[in-house]
């Protein structure tokens, strides 16, 4: 087992008083269970020593004439002798009535074991996976974009399940039957430890065997995990773009791309099936090597020292009651194997680094006033982890507070990098960002966001009425500024022709509505934010003409006592703007009117010129 995996266990230590009561069940069941083995030596003697007319009374006051009984036991036994029928069958009926209760009682203490262990291990499941998704979204988003969705996913639901049956091994099966068959050792121990002890000899050899055991699974547990992520990605790319597998015909390649994933995953499982299979035919056979031994050594103590025949057969089966309890043990230890694998994944989410907001805020830290002045970039700089070339590079720009920006280029010039400065969802590795004067970077990241509202290219909607879509982290607005909001974005037209209006339930994605129709939807839910900034990052780019235009309808409305950054590649989205910024590799080519451009950047006339070819060809 890792360190991650005992370090994540430590936490059950917060439920100690339902886990204090669950030991307390297993040692009802081990005590139970090593009083009714216990029982055998007594039954044995009673049945071979009926022509000496020995009584209960007697055979048990032999027995504990041992020195390994203790003193309390023996006293014990002394007091209750008198008291014990001294006629065979009502002693082996008394023997019989003895095992029949320390069953009862020994099952009783084992169910409040396993339902306590069970409800705790199903709370603690619950608290990692709260955990790591409160992780996740505090992640920063740089760390967030370095692995996809399927790999969270796996960890939030797959591994803190293998995490969990790792917790029910260690606290239930594990704890519980390890009692067992310590108590039934222990009173073979009182009975003939010499004759025990032969029997025990072979324990550390199955613990080496077991370990190489361990190792294997643990390595190809790792490898199913990471497979299991792909076989996610696989699903959650072919259903969101189910629309271009169907009309591209492709059916058949994405169940051979998910196939072959699968696969992997089985080959993978496969690599484990040896240790898993021989962990059990190994301890069987450790099992019958034990028993071989004691019996050899039973024999020579017997024949050649004159023991008692009786002790042997008795030590005998309490060792096998007790082989009983532990063979399961196992299993379990490969269980705890995988779960360290999950537990060693979880630590890496646990390590993520966090944005530093609610707890996770930084000391004294101040809010950003409301935003009245201007925005400035000075001289930053970002490179993407693995990239060559920086994203961003000794970029500065002043905007003015109320105008409208648009900033234009090609593919991987640098624009969202330098829009994702603003909201700190990229940090620059050089430079500042300025807010009306202030370093965004010494304010308090709730203040800041709380003024920025941003419209992505795609449209983010969730499950949910209209309504709430609309005031998404918000759900405390009246509906009259939801239905304002709705109606400056051009959206509430639209919604009133749905069936219940505001309260009709969106599907996944905002599945039954058009493209236009959900980013409409989008533009105000950032309406209602009433932000002083407002990034549209290709909001329009996937939408119709119509659509675009009433999109820019609503922006001209609500452009009073705001600045718009806008990302664009449509002309008629740009055209307007106070400003464009034209950008090439991380760096600021121009800027100016679209008049301006016009007349001396080379690469904004080449643009325009492309877009009206298109809008020409369309």
């Amino acid at each position: 087992m890792t360190p991650a995996f005992w370090s994540s266990s430590r936490d059950l230590l917060r439920y100690w008083r339902p886990l204090l009561a669950a030991f307390g069940g297993a040692d009802l069941n081990a005590a139970c269970f090593g009083i009714g083995v216990g029982m055998l030596l007594p039954a044995i003697k009673l049945l071979t020593e009926l022509e000496n007319h020995q009584t209960l009374a007697q055979i048990l006051l032999k027995i504990a004439e041992k020195p390994s009984v203790p003193a309390s036991l023996r006293e014990a036994l002394n007091q209750v002798a008198p008291l014990l029928p001294t006629e065979p069958f009502w002693s082996f009926e008394l023997i019989l009535l003895v095992i029949m209760v320390m069953t009862v009682l020994g099952n009783v203490g084992r169910f409040f074991h396993e339902w306590l262990t069970l409800t705790v291990v199903m709370r603690m499941t619950m608290v990692w996976r709260a955990r790591i998704m409160r992780r996740l979204v505090h992640a920063p988003y740089i760390d967030l974009l370095q692995k996809g969705s399927s790999e969270h996913l796996i960890k939030v639901l797959t591994d803190t399940e293998i995490l969990s049956a790792g917790y029910r091994a260690l606290m239930g099966r594990v704890l519980g039957e390890s009692l067992k068959g310590i108590g039934g050792v222990t009173m073979a121990l009182v009975i003939n430890w010499r004759i025990t002890l032969w029997a025990l000899l072979c324990l550390p050899v199955v613990s080496v065997i077991m370990r190489k055991f361990g190792k294997i699974i643990r390595r190809s547990t790792k490898r199913s995990l990471q497979q299991k992520a792909k076989i996610v990605e696989t699903i959650i790319e072919s259903f969101t773009g189910i629309l271009v597998v169907k009309s591209y015909n492709a059916e058949g390649y994405e169940s051979r791309r998910f196939n072959r994933n699968n696969r992997n995953v089985f080959q993978q499982e496969m690599k484990a099936r040896t240790a898993r299979s021989l962990s059990s035919p190994v301890v069987e056979i450790a099992s019958m090597v034990a028993i071989v031994t004691a019996a050899s050594a039973a024999a020579w103590l017997i024949f050649r020292r004159g023991e008692s025949g009786e002790e042997f057969i008795a030590v005998l089966g309490m060792l096998a009651a007790a082989a009983g309890a532990i063979k399961p043990l196992s299993n379990l230890h490969n269980q705890l194997h995988e779960s360290s694998v999950a537990a060693d994944r979880i630590k890496e989410v646990m390590s993520l680094p966090v944005e530093p907001r609610g707890k996770y805020r930084i000391p004294d830290e101040k809010a950003l006033p409301r935003h009245h002045q201007g925005v400035d970039f000075k001289s930053v700089t970002f490179a993407y982890s693995g990239s060559r070339k920086p994203a961003v590079r000794d970029l500065s720009l002043h905007i003015d507070f109320g105008s409208e920006v648009a900033v234009v280029g090609g593919n991987g010039s640098g624009k969202s990098t330098l829009l994702n400065f603003l909201p700190r969802l990229l940090v620059p590795q050089q430079g500042q960002v300025l807010i009306d004067g202030i370093d965004i970077s010494t304010v308090g990241l709730r203040s800041l966001r709380q003024q920025i509202s941003i419209v992505t290219q795609q449209s983010v909607l969730f499950r949910g009425t209209i309504a709430q879509n609309i005031a998404y982290s918000r759900q405390d607005e009246p509906r009259s500024r939801i239905i304002e909001a709705a109606k400056q974005a051009r959206a509430d037209e639209f919604i009133q022709e749905l069936p219940g209006g505001y309260d009709y339930e969106l599907g996944e994605q905002g599945g039954g509505l058009s493209g236009g129709q959900r980013q409409r939807l989008c533009i105000a839910r950032a309406i209602l934010r009433d932000p002083p900034i407002l990034i549209l990052d290709e909001a329009t780019s996937q939408i119709d003409a119509e659509s675009e235009a009433k999109i820019n309808l609503a922006l001209r409305q609500i452009r009073q006592g705001r600045t718009i950054f806008i990302i664009a590649h449509r002309l008629s989205t740009v055209i307007d703007a106070d400003r464009i910024v034209v950008m090439d590799e991380g760096q600021i080519i121009d800027q100016g009117t679209h008049t301006e451009l016009l007349q001396r950047c080379r690469m904004y006339q080449l643009f325009t010129q492309t877009q009206l070819r298109s809008a020409t060809t369309g």
